[in-house]
């Protein structure tokens, strides 16, 4: 009777403690922590977050935070569908991965062959380079905003996002050696898998992989204003005008677009593991990470497979992608080693963000390494070798980014506050970026620099500048993108180059080094010059698009 009685006892523990590789996981205990990781802005008169933990393919806690509609007080709950964003992304991915186990295309062909008047390039760029953000193509939603369109107010349209390919004087960089993300390259092979299997993309996709896994709930937008059923809305917030209710201007498939739930979720985080649809070879190739194949980073591994991130995280293997759209943002994460996957879906703007590193954190931090990985200094340097480093650093292939290296209190640190650990007499580590910064050739005034997947960038040593009027009046005058299609007035106003454009506001840019800037939007501007000195026009670099030229036009 009391071996009966233990093994009942037994198994009642193991239904409501499940276990991630011999850790066991109280539910009961679970929600509260759960509950403490909510942030604080979330209540029940807010929009929120919806969250879903899969464990062994079981769905061990899923839970509501705030509502889902203000106008109604229709509270969020999992079963409801959002707005996933870039998540959509590895559908299409895995449609691809399909598609060339079949034999009905090889994600290795060039793009040239599926599409009809395309600008043929000095590199070939192929399907697997727009599968992992690494073609050197142009991103459309960046150039809309350059020429004066607001993403989330105009209209954008697919037609548009390939024209801004077609209307490209040359690659950004040679395809397969960076990781550039780029939503227009996923607008591109929607159009491919249409002119492959003659039926639109989300269709293909609706018939081949979500009705196979049973994701009824799941919807792809094929038009602006389409109904979706069972939606939660969208909101963002500022203290002048409280609650605006996003909606979405566009509806591409391929970059965006999915509307799923939790629920659904977990069956497609399940086929992580199981393969149910596809197979064991197309998951392989869905989940296999691109190797840069080209350039500084030869040999390196990129961290994202077919429409997913392929890393680690604090040591543990693990599947990764966010997204954004509307005021949504997801994220979803999948330790294949642990069996275990995490959703968070807010409704919030950035106000109802909440990492899923943090969830996994409460359930596997017994296996995770420490987040500060060089806790203290290998070896000692001394402040005036230490000052040769100090400078300001430019990034030309990430984006004209800038590295600014003081001495506080006899420490080497990264804009006056993170400090740089000596790991030898030219290397460095940087904790919480968890980054490494490797001096080489002095004499050139460059370091290297390491990203935390491994990734390789140049610095160079550029001399900070501050310009009087005068020199600031010297680029005054209108510049003209014929890509773009779109002019741009430079004047001083308020003592700041500034730039102005009918449809823009303002522009602010503050010097950086001689010729170059930053702006208030996020993007860097550099000014070029003949051998005599003349301005000839500018260059535009943001985050994801690099060397957008506009010209001066002859003053009159």
């Amino acid at each position: 009777m009391k071996k009966t009685i233990y093994y009942i006892l037994l198994c009642i523990g193991l239904i409501c403690s499940p276990y991630v590789n011999g850790q066991v996981i109280d539910k009961n205990a679970l929600e509260d922590k759960i509950d403490a990781l909510i942030p604080s802005q979330v209540n029940d008169s807010t929009p929120g977050l919806v969250i879903g933990i899969v464990q062994k393919g079981e769905l061990i806690f899923s839970k509501g935070y705030g509502l889902a509609n203000l106008s109604y007080g229709i509270p969020n709950d999992p079963q409801m569908v959002y707005n996933i964003g870039s998540v959509s992304k590895q559908f299409l991915g895995y449609a691809f991965a399909m598609l060339d186990v079949e034999g009905k295309l090889s994600i290795d062909d060039p793009v040239n062959k599926y599409m009809e008047d395309w600008p043929e390039f000095e590199h070939t760029v192929t399907l697997r380079h727009l599968l992992t953000h690494t073609s050197g193509y142009r991103e459309a939603y960046t150039m809309s905003n350059l020429a004066g369109r607001r993403i989330g107010v105009d209209r954008l349209s697919r037609e548009e996002c390939l024209e801004v390919v077609r209307k490209q004087p040359q690659l950004e960089f040679v395809p397969g050696s960076r990781h550039t993300y780029n939503s227009t390259a996923w607008v591109i092979l929607a159009e491919v898998l249409e002119k492959v299997m003659g039926q639109s993309a989300d269709e293909w996709v609706e018939t081949n992989i979500l009705q196979p896994l049973e994701m009824h709930d799941t919807q792809i937008e094929s038009y602006v204003g389409e109904v979706i059923n069972n939606t939660a809305e969208s909101y963002s917030y500022n203290k002048e005008r409280g609650y605006r209710n996003e909606e979405s201007n566009r509806a591409i498939f391929g970059a965006a677009e999915v509307y799923t739930s939790i629920q659904d979720l977990v069956k497609w985080i399940n086929n992580y593991r199981t393969a149910e649809v596809g197979g064991k070879a197309v998951n392989d190739l869905f989940l296999d990470p691109f190797i840069f194949n080209n350039g500084l980073n030869n040999g390196l591994n990129s961290e994202y497979a077919l429409g997913i991130g392929n890393s680690t995280y604090r040591g543990l293997k693990r599947y990764r992608h966010t997204g954004g759209h509307e005021a949504f943002q997801t994220q979803l994460s999948y330790y294949p080693d642990q069996d275990l996957g995490i959703i968070t879906i807010s409704n919030f703007g950035g106000r109802g963000r909440l990492a899923t590193s943090k969830v996994a954190e409460l359930l596997l931090e017994e296996q995770m390494t420490s987040q500060e990985l060089k806790k203290s200094p290998k070896v000692k340097i001394e402040k005036d070798k230490l000052e040769q480093f100090a400078g300001l650093y430019l990034s030309p292939t990430f984006n004209n980014g800038t590295f600014n290296l003081t001495i506080v209190k006899d420490t080497l640190t990264y804009n006056g506050s993170n400090k740089l650990i000596p790991t030898s007499q030219n290397t460095f580590w940087i904790n919480g970026p968890n980054v490494e910064l490797k001096f080489e050739h002095l004499s050139k005034e460059k370091i290297e620099y390491t990203g935390p997947s491994g990734t390789k960038y140049i610095l160079t040593r550029i001399d900070k500048w501050t310009p009087n009027k005068s020199e600031l009046s010297s680029f005054e005058g209108d510049y003209r993108s014929d890509e773009l299609e779109t002019d741009y007035h430079l004047i001083v106003k308020e003592e700041k180059l500034t730039i102005q454009h009918r449809w823009n506001d303002d522009i602010v840019l503050d010097p950086i080094s001689k010729d170059f800037f930053k702006t208030n939007r996020g993007y860097t501007v550099k000014f070029n010059r003949n051998s005599e000195g003349d301005i000839l026009g500018l260059s535009i670099n943001s985050g994801r698009t690099v060397n957008v030229i506009f010209q001066r036009k002859k003053q009159p």
